[in-house]
Parts: structure tokens; sequence; C-alpha cells
């Protein structure tokens, strides 16, 4: 996942902003001005700015388009990172092709782990080999959520990657909000994945409406692994379910909106 981490640096400023941002910020100002983007046409050549004049919006990006299909072609994967629940830390690529290193003697290697770890290393904790983290999952969806504001259903990406369907990324980001909230719903079959294969907590009347929140979990199945409660970052299902249903904006759309009305303002 660090090889897709870098796609998580964007951000979307609309036109007014710009404006506001090259009238009172010199710093800002002088960054447009040494990478060459005052120049509204060229930015629109080169597919940073899009929009008609008095709504248009410029994207700053580490990765540029090209790279970023390349990379959601990996991570929508299910082969790869892609689960049923949400996205893997590791490519299930290497649960048959491990990662091997030699050095001086020293043979290393690193598979797909979906869950506790296989060896001792970390106190048997699997960490980023192949489980899912809700700290990433949560921040890839704003992420997304960015770019469909600057692109817009005019983008549409394979996926899952293989099915020949494609969609927004809007539309890719609310399946992988649903994956990543089915982890705690319960199947046709009554169970919950988060619960795993302990029985007691899928069956008993005073466990199984009782919702832990996992450090992590399985690859694969979503069951709930490590510590618990891990609300520091798990707890963000809640804002993953409001956000889903409406019950909230988006932030970005939020944090737009108080800023039009700042400049509008002044």
């Amino acid at each position: 996942m660090v090889g897709i981490i870098p796609a998580l640096a964007a951000a979307v400023i609309d036109e007014q902003m710009l404006d506001r941002a090259l009238t009172v910020s010199k710093q800002f100002a002088g960054y447009i001005d040494r990478h060459d983007l005052g120049d509204r046409d060229k930015l629109r050549e080169t597919g940073l700015m899009r929009g008609e004049p008095g709504s248009q919006r410029l994207l700053l990006s580490i990765v540029g388009i090209d790279r970023l299909e390349k990379l959601f072609t990996k991570l929508f994967d299910e082969g790869e990172f892609l689960s049923p629940y949400g996205l893997r830390a590791l490519s299930a690529y290497h649960r048959d092709h491990p990662y091997v290193l030699d050095v001086e003697g020293v043979h290393a290697t690193i598979d797909y782990e979906p869950a506790e770890s296989t060896t001792d290393m970390f106190g048997g904790n699997s960490n980023w080999r192949g489980p899912l983290w809700f700290p990433l999952n949560y921040v890839m969806c704003s992420s997304l959520l960015r770019y469909h504001r600057f692109y817009g259903d005019e983008l549409t990406i394979e996926y899952p990657t293989g099915s020949g369907h494609r969609m927004p990324l809007g539309a890719i980001v609310q399946d992988l909000q649903d994956r990543l909230i089915s982890i705690f719903l319960a199947g046709p079959d009554g169970r919950r994945p988060c619960f795993g294969w302990v029985e007691r907590l899928q069956h008993d009347p005073a466990w199984k409406d009782n919702l832990v929140f996992n450090e992590y979990f399985h690859g694969d199945n979503g069951a709930g692994l490590g510590a618990a409660h891990q609300t520091g970052w798990t707890g963000v299902i809640a804002d993953l379910i409001r956000r889903r249903h409406g019950a909230v904006r988006e932030v970005g759309d939020v944090v737009r909106d108080i800023r039009r009305e700042r400049v509008q303002k002044s």
C-alpha cells in the first residue's frame, strides 16, 4: 500500500478560492508563478483545470491522471488489494508470489498474511502485510471523493479491475463504503463478518449484537483482529455510515461552501 499512498495527496481549489489566494497570499501566488500555473488556458490544456468560467476548479496532486489510472488498476483488482470488505494493506498477489530478499547470506521473505502473522516477528502481529485497516480505507475514500469533485462523472475507472464495468469515482467510493460497513452487518446467513469464527459472538443472544471496534480485520473474510476496543480509528465507521446514507455532507463540500461564503462577505 506504500506505493498507493502518493495518490492520497490531492486538493481541489475552486475558482473563487484560487482568485482569493492569488490576491492575498504572496506565497501561493509565487507558487503559481514558479510552476507556470498562472495561464489558465495552459492549465486547461494539461487537464489541471476544468469547468466553465466562474465555476472552474484546479487540481493539485502528486500523481498525474495517467499514473493515477495505473494505480487504480492495482488498487481495484480483487486478486490484489480489493477484498469483499475493503482495501487490503498488502496485495494478495504475494500469497502465491512472496517477495524474496537475499543480502549477504541473509534470506528474508514477505508474503500476504491476511490475519495474524505466521511468524513471531512483531509479537505475531501481521501489521500491514495483508489485513484491512480502517484509517487507510477512510483516507482513501476521502481522496477519491476529491478526485471525483474535480473530474465529475466524466472520468470512469474499471471497477473491479477486469470486470469490464466502468464507474465514476463517486460510485466507487460508495461501493468501498458499503464493503467496509458490511464487516459489521449480519449477512443472509445471520453471521457478522467481524465476529469471524467465534460462534458465541455469532449466535449467543448476549453477544451477537455487541459490536467491537477491532484494531484491524482479516484481509479475506473481514474477521476482527488485534486490539479491541480500537475506537481511535475503527470508530470512523460511524462517520462512513452517516456519509454513505446522507446524514451528513462530505467534508470537502462543507469546507468549500464555508470558504465561498467568506469570499462573498469580503
